[in-house]
């Protein structure tokens, strides 16, 4: 790692070409969502297990963050497509900030939101700083056109700690994505957590990870 890359990594902002934001679609989830504390607790551990410390020393801004481990990969299901992608935002949302965000006075376009906005970048800056539980997260979809086809198996680069949710639908596809992050995760400054969401059956470990499995409950 190098001093250029700490300094690119400041400067980026959310990769608009490998991932698509969640929607705020958590009300459509209701009841559901309420039920599924377990599930929803263990996934959150799931993603900061062997996310830290994620700092490197202070005289070395340019070293690569000690991280225990940069790439995971997990799979939920749930009882049905809809239910289940919603629920996965949910969990996104919570961890890139923007439920936080939501409940601020002004929304997520007010002036305290631009403070804490302001107020998770200069986190990002202090190299020197171990990653805390409510640290903010990236997350989003990954996307498979064919412009993010040419991004993935290089250009993509975790600006942050990183949540990817990946459609099973989309299995066939994204798994080459999956599989660039593999190849390239040990470079990584930040961990990056993959979860396949959705889907009727199980899935084998993929390019030597083991996949962690969540449940929903049924409705």
């Amino acid at each position: 790692m190098s001093l250029a890359g700490y300094l690119q990594g400041l400067r980026a902002r959310f990769d608009l070409l490998a991932l698509r934001p969640p929607a705020g679609r958590v009300s459509a989830a209701g009841d559901t969502l309420a039920r599924q504390q377990p599930a929803w607790a263990g996934l959150q551990a799931w993603c900061r297990q062997g996310a830290g410390p994620g700092h490197s020393a202070w005289s070395q801004p340019g070293a690569q963050p000690q991280v225990a481990q940069r790439l995971a990969v997990a799979a939920l299901r749930g009882p049905d497509e809809t239910t289940t992608q919603v629920w996965a935002e949910a969990v996104a949302r919570q961890l890139d900030g923007s439920v936080a965000l939501a409940a601020l006075p002004g929304g997520a376009t007010g002036t305290t939101a631009l403070v804490l906005r302001l107020c998770t970048k200069g986190q990002d800056a202090m190299w020197w700083r171990r990653r805390q539980p409510d640290d903010t997260w990236d997350a989003g979809w990954a996307i498979d056109t064919p412009l993010a086809r040419a991004h993935w198996p290089s250009g993509f680069l975790p600006r942050r700690a990183t949540l990817v949710l990946a459609d099973r639908r989309q299995a066939e596809s994204l798994h080459r994505h999956l599989a660039a992050l593999a190849a390239r995760s040990g470079d990584f400054r930040h961990p990056v957590r993959w979860l396949w969401v959705g889907g009727d059956d199980d899935i084998a470990a993929v390019h030597g990870l083991t996949v962690a499995r969540f449940m929903l409950a049924p409705r």
